[in-house]
């Protein structure tokens, strides 16, 4: 390839060098751009792709052409060879490239190299259109060169440096001298301070602080301060910045960094007092008590937590396991259930019983309620009926009998450490609730006291009262398994009280089982037991227990058929006398009614006979209207015999005037009514007297049919019961 290269002329030079270069023939493509004449190109592939400078700055030598020297200065600035690459651009009088010049210089650049760099910047400076970039960078060069007097002169004529850049970098670079000069020029106070503090003016750059008096100003004097250890002025630029709530924690982050905590909270704690002193503050310096001053953090709390953020400083005091000033915290921010866990999870130095006993009151968690019963039983168990008493009204009763009765149920038992909590349960019980019930009676047959037990029992019935008399049924105690035979009379187990009182013979429980069932069977298997067995009086104590119901017939036959009949006399005869009281009463009722039926037939027969109207209208008046009795004197018509025969005279009834007067036969008319009713009157009384005669007969007649149906029951039964022990006592004889 390169003998066809070197032998042939007529082809295009660049497409051929550039399919060489794409194809790694470097040297051909060298060869080819030398054949043409195309040196910039040639020179850049020695440089972008044979990586060989040497050879291209000899090249450069040998032709001495400025474009070839432009491509390897820009070349050699790229590859940091800063003065071979300005000297290179110089040759070439190239103005282009000074900002490649200029980057080179910043990255690579030595004090030595920037004598040739700001050379150049100076010989180009006045044909650039950037010229600020220019004039900064060779001020940047003389303060690298430590050059002050050329420093003063070059700001003394008229230039565009910037000045605030190069004073930035130069303190980066911590060329103080040429810093201090730079914000003296540029009368920034703030940054000055800081270049004083370097130069350890401290009093000098306290004084540009306060000359600048801006935060930053302050802040860096007293980082600067701190760094030398001149903590009186780094407090006294300190206050200045610490009222700035978004200030503070920078000031306590560079304190703490480097291990000044006194500093710091004196610091701190002298700016509580100032006017504009603000939340953070206080907030900072108790973070600061709970990590460096443990043992005045509750007294710091008490006094500032009004005025500090709460809510970090129970963060802070968490950190530093501060657990009694945490529950403090929680207290005052009224985070009841968190005061509560944390004496709970931190007892031996957060417990106050007191605090606990007003913030579970307070708790909205059950959770946490539960939980400090079970903290209370592992370590406060003397004051564990306090707190239940606390906890009453508001826990699940249900949970909490389960938390006492499974806590050290290994050691204690079933019931766990139910026991120790009957004071608790004395006063919750009123509640009447079924687990408090529950609860107590357990405990109570624990104790073995059956008179508690009986007055729980009566008192608070809300419980399952029927499982209680099974478990009682059998118990070792005897007044246990009475209680139990109580038990079920109450909840309507007539048959199991009848059982439990014949196992264990208590027959007075069982007179009065039978008596409250008020069931025929019931009684009646009651008594043929009694007389059975030959307990007489208790035969004659049930009879009476049960004397209402009963009956009285069944009564006297087992007392004839089993020779008891002194004993059921006292039944008997109190049963006469009552039947015969009874009657009696009937008769006493039966004559009462009819003496005030009589009374009332007196009464009205006074009525009639006193009433002057029957005498004027008549005994028909009543519903037709008042009609006058119209006894006159008809004219022609002789007077009557007898003591008024003595003519005519004023009669009854005169009409006024000369009016005609009726006939006699007028007065005899109204007299006959006046009879008439008379003897209705008297039809009436005497049918009320025969309806009460038959009342009185038919309430007799009903009184004997039952006696004599009474009589028959009885002859039956008797004659029933005969017949069955003739036939047993003949079937015995026959076996």
């Amino acid at each position: 390839a390169m003998e066809y290269i070197r032998r042939l002329d007529n082809y295009d030079a660049g497409d051929i060098a550039e399919l060489c270069v794409a194809a790694g023939m470097f040297e051909e493509a060298f060869t080819i751009y030398m054949r043409f004449e195309k040196y910039a190109e040639g020179v850049s592939v020695l440089l972008d792709h044979l990586q060989d400078v040497s050879r291209a700055e000899e090249f450069a030598i040998q032709r001495d052409e400025p474009e070839v020297w432009r491509v390897l200065g820009v070349a050699q600035l790229k590859r940091g060879m800063v003065v071979p690459g300005v000297r290179s651009l110089g040759k070439a009088k190239d103005i282009t490239n000074y900002e490649l010049v200029i980057s080179a210089a910043k990255e690579h650049a030595t004090p030595a190299d920037y004598e040739v760099v700001i050379k150049y910047l100076k010989t180009i400076r006045n044909k650039t259109k950037d010229i600020r970039m220019v004039d900064t960078e060779i001020v940047y060069g003389l303060c690298r060169q430590q050059k002050l007097a050329e420093i003063e002169e070059f700001l003394a004529l008229p230039h565009a440096a910037d000045l605030e850049d190069v004073g930035e970098r130069v303190m980066d670079e911590e060329l103080w001298f040429a810093a201090k000069m730079i914000f003296t020029v540029l009368k920034d106070n703030g940054k000055l301070a800081v270049v004083l503090v370097r130069l350890g003016d401290f009093k000098a750059a306290v004084d540009a602080a306060k000359k600048a008096d801006r935060v930053n100003a302050w802040k860096l004097v007293c980082f600067a301060c701190v760094d030398a250890k001149e903590f009186r002025l780094a407090q006294q630029c300190g206050l200045k910045v610490i009222v700035e709530a978004s200030e503070l924690s920078d000031v306590v982050e560079y304190y703490e960094d480097r291990g000044h905590f006194a500093q710091l909270m004196d610091l701190l704690d002298a700016g509580l007092t100032l006017e504009r002193a603000h939340q953070a503050m206080f907030t900072e310096n108790g973070v600061l008590y709970t990590k460096y001053k443990e043992e005045r953090a509750m007294d710091y709390m008490k006094m500032w937590w009004q005025k500090s953020n709460v809510p970090r400083l129970i963060r802070a005091c968490e950190v530093a396991w501060l657990w009694a000033e945490a529950a403090y915290l929680y207290s005052v921010y009224e985070e009841w259930d968190n005061v509560a866990t944390v004496m709970m999870e931190h007892g031996p130095s957060a417990w106050n019983a007191s605090l606990f006993t007003d913030a579970i009151s307070k708790a909205g968690s059950l959770e946490v309620m539960y939980k400090a019963v079970r903290f209370y039983i592992c370590e406060h168990a003397e004051l564990l009926n306090d707190l239940l008493i606390v906890l009453a009204p508001k826990a699940e009763s249900t949970r909490l009998m389960g938390i006492l009765r499974g806590s050290y149920r290994e050691q204690f038992g079933e019931l766990g450490i139910l026991p120790l909590c009957k004071g608790f349960l004395n006063k919750a019980q009123d509640a009447n609730l079924p687990e408090l019930n529950h609860a107590m009676n357990d405990v109570l047959i624990a104790e073995g006291d059956a008179d508690g037990l009986k007055d729980s029992v009566t008192t608070f019935d809300n419980f399952e009262q029927i499982s209680l008399a099974t478990r009682l049924e059998s118990h070792e105690f005897i007044a246990f398994r009475r209680l139990a035979i109580d038990l079920y009379r109450r909840n309507g187990k007539f048959e199991q009280a009848l059982e439990a009182s014949k196992r264990d013979h208590l027959w007075k429980e069982l007179i009065t089982s039978v008596a409250a069932s008020a069931d025929p069977e019931i009684m009646e298997e009651a008594v043929k037991m009694f007389v059975e067995t030959g307990l007489r009086e208790c035969f004659t104590a049930l009879l009476f227990a049960c004397y209402e119901d009963f009956p009285p017939d069944l009564a006297l036959e087992y007392a004839w058929m089993y020779d008891m009949m002194d004993f059921a006399m006292p039944f008997l005869i109190q049963t006469m006398r009552e039947v015969g009281q009874r009657l009696m009463g009937l008769e006493e009722e039966s004559k009462e009614q009819r003496d005030a039926e009589e009374e009332q037939k007196r009464e009205e027969e006074d009525e009639i006979n006193n009433d002057a109207s029957v005498l004027l209208y008549g005994v028909g008046h009543h519903g037709k209207g008042d009609q006058p009795l119209a006894i006159t004197y008809q004219p022609g018509v002789a007077a009557p015999h007898g003591p008024m025969a003595a003519g005519a005279v004023p009669q009854i009834g005169w009409g006024g005037g000369m009016q005609s007067v009726r006939p006699q036969a007028t007065y005899n008319m109204n007299a006959y009514q006046t009879q008439a009713y008379q003897t209705r009157q008297a039809a009436a009384a005497y049918q009320s007297r025969a309806a009460a005669a038959q009342q009185a007969y038919m309430t007799q007649r009903q009184a004997q049919a039952q006696a004599q149906a009474y009589a028959s029951r009885a002859a039956q039964a008797y004659a029933s019961r005969a017949a069955q022990a003739y036939a047993s006592q003949y079937t015995t004889q026959q076996r």
